[in-house]
């Protein structure tokens, strides 16, 4: 794995205002699991925070290299087996129905009424008096520590999940033999690709050779003449995906229900439109299992053409017969591995997404600076990010951003959604549009319900320093540009693209979006103008702002839009900068705490298949 990664803290210059309130989101499904500790604990009466999907990057927008700090003591040891949950985490398993908030009062004050200006701000604690304002703020909210009692999850080192991980890393579950689950959702890239958009099926490197296990940048799409990636969506982080209890995807299309069901995209609707429990699941299956049943299905992720026209259960049991012997070009040693994982040598899909699941799972990466400071360490926090954890938790009349308002629980997030306007960059999601290029209206894809258009799930903040670039379709690379946005919306989008009087890329040198690594990459290797990638990407994103505007206008128009901005200094977004900073656990820096959870070439004799795929970075160093 690639080595030396110093964690920087951003900055960013001029006055800025930041957005931190959003409306109250508007009961979406019925059906879905209102989880009270999710929402209820910290969040302001009458609305809720939206996301901030905050960066690592340092002020020149270059992402940080990789590197190894030592490893904290709560983290696996060199050469050992981390403790049950997997990392050792002070971390924990949210008791039934939902996660624990970080404090179950919520902050002083509320939220401005709907389309409204937040109440003035007050002036923040002068710098001495920060140590006391922040344990008020941790008493009053009763933030605590998470611990590894809370959480019921599995540790790396059981056998479902050492039977987990080789799944995730065959590319026998590719249609074409050509992606895995960890093309997309490799460890030591943060849990994700470090691209702003994935690819899947088909990758080349620059020469146009095949390069399925190069994954990060250098990563091409081959199915394409011009190279873009297919996938529409930016690839969420796998870390701490068995904390989430609510829903997975940007939109929350696999989501847990009322009734304990889980909805997919294989479920019916009833006569209202709304999902049903997928009647494949059997009783007992968790969100990561559910979810890892569909990247499988999609023909630009995995697929491929892979016995096109079946249905997702046909395909699936296409895929099993890779792995029980019963075809002869397929024969392995993967019912020895089932048998030791499960107690007999029976293989199905659903054991299959189950043993996925127990590794997802087992990534438990929560024991971060802030976690220690809540367990008493005063000093486990720099003066810059105590300021920034006021600001965090206070509300605006304090002097506060009120983050916390939908940056709560144990992942920082409510896993509601949103509409923020974020950019609509890359091919689009077939939804309505009036350019050439289709729209992505998130959660509105799920619900049908127009009121959901651009919404999408509120981002968690663990370790989200290491998880650039950011946003639904990773339009933004660093952190400077996420909290200019939530300041200005519209003038985000004019500076992401160089726009002036409405006309993009008016000085494309300077564009933001241009300087995203994966849209350089595109335009060396095709010798192509940053323009003619996505030619109809700042149109689509002013659509979606303006379509923001007209919500904050009329706030019936969406379930939850972007309030207004409150007033925040360059050094307060500094300050809350290194605060998230504070959200990152070090395992996830450390090649050697990380290795329990990746398969490498000293794996390859004793796995299952011929197939692992042994991920490399652009320069053919092993990840």
């Amino acid at each position: 794995m690639k080595k030396n990664l110093l964690i920087s803290s951003l900055m960013l210059s001029g006055l800025v205002s930041l957005s931190t309130l959003a409306a109250p989101q508007k009961n979406i499904n019925e059906n879905a699991q209102v989880n009270p500790s999710i929402d209820a604990g910290n969040s302001l009466p009458g609305g809720n925070l939206p996301p901030i999907d905050a960066g690592n990057n340092p002020p020149s927008g270059n992402p940080s290299p990789r590197g190894n700090p030592p490893i904290d003591a709560g983290n696996s040891p060199s050469g050992g087996n981390p403790p049950p949950g997997g990392n050792p985490p002070p971390g924990g398993n949210p008791p039934p129905g939902g996660n624990p908030p970080p404090g179950g009062n919520p902050p002083p004050g509320g939220n401005p009424p709907p389309g409204g200006k937040p109440p003035p701000g007050g002036n923040p604690p002068p710098e001495n008096d920060v140590e006391e304002r922040l344990q008020q703020l941790v008493s009053q909210l009763g933030l605590a520590a998470v611990s590894p009692e809370q959480f019921d999850l599995p540790n790396i080192n059981d056998p479902k999940a050492q039977l987990g991980k080789q799944l995730f890393f065959t590319k026998n579950l590719g249609g074409e033999q050509s992606a895995a689950c960890v093309s997309c959702h490799h460890p030591a890239l943060g849990g994700g690709d470090e691209l702003s958009l994935p690819v899947g099926v088909n990758a080349i490197d620059e020469l146009n050779e095949d390069a399925h296990d190069l994954l990060g940048h250098g990563r091409f799409n081959g199915s394409d003449n011009n190279n873009l990636p297919l996938v529409p969506r930016n690839s969420p982080t796998v870390f701490n995906l068995g904390l989430l209890s609510r829903g997975l995807f940007w939109d929350s299309r696999v989501e847990m229900l009322n009734n304990g069901g889980i909805a997919t995209p294989d479920s019916a609707l009833n006569q209202d439109g709304r999902a049903l429990p997928d009647a494949n699941l059997p009783t007992g299956t968790t969100l990561a299992a559910a979810q890892a049943r569909f990247p499988v299905t999609s023909d630009i992720e995995m697929r491929g053409q892979f016995v096109p026209g079946v249905s997702n259960e046909d395909l699936r049991a296409a895929l099993t017969e890779r792995f029980n012997n019963s075809n002869n070009a397929f024969i392995s040693s993967w019912p020895v591995s089932f048998e030791q994982a499960f107690g007999d040598s029976n293989v199905s899909f659903n054991r299959i997404t189950d043993a996925i699941g127990e590794y997802e799972r087992s990534m438990v990466f929560v024991n971060n600076p802030w976690n220690d400071y809540l367990n008493g360490n005063n000093n486990a926090l720099t003066d810059e990010q105590k300021a920034g954890a006021v600001l965090f938790f206070a509300p605006p009349q304090d002097g506060g951003a009120n983050c916390v308002g939908c940056h709560n629980g144990p992942t920082f997030s409510n896993s509601q959604h949103h509409l923020i306007a974020f950019p609509q960059i890359g091919p689009g999601t077939g939804n309505e549009s009036t350019t050439a290029t289709s729209h992505d209206f998130g959660r509105e894809n799920v619900t049908n319900n127009q009121a959901d258009r651009y919404h999408f799930r509120t981002a968690s903040l663990l370790n989200i320093a290491q998880t650039a670039p950011y946003g639904h379709a990773g339009a933004f690379k660093n952190l400077n540009e996420v909290v200019g946005h939530y300041a200005n919306p519209r003038g985000s989008i004019d500076r992401l693209f160089s726009a002036q009087n409405g006309v993009a890329f008016s000085a494309p040198q300077l564009a933001p979006f241009c300087q995203l690594p994966q849209i350089q990459d595109l335009m060396l290797k095709n010798n192509q103008d940053c323009e003619t990638l996505y030619p109809d990407a700042y149109s689509n994103s002013i659509e979606a702002v303006n379509h923001l505007e007209q919500a904050q206008a009329d706030p019936s128009l969406a379930s939850s839009p972007l309030f207004r901005n409150i007033q925040i200094s360059p050094r307060q977004v500094d300050q809350i900068v290194a605060f998230l900073h504070a959200l990152t656990d070090p395992c996830i820096l450390n090649d050697e705490c990380l290795a329990p959870w990746v398969v490498t070439e000293n794996d390859v004799a004793n796995f299952p298949d011929d197939k692992a795929l042994i991920a490399i970075d652009r320069q053919g160093n092993n990840l």
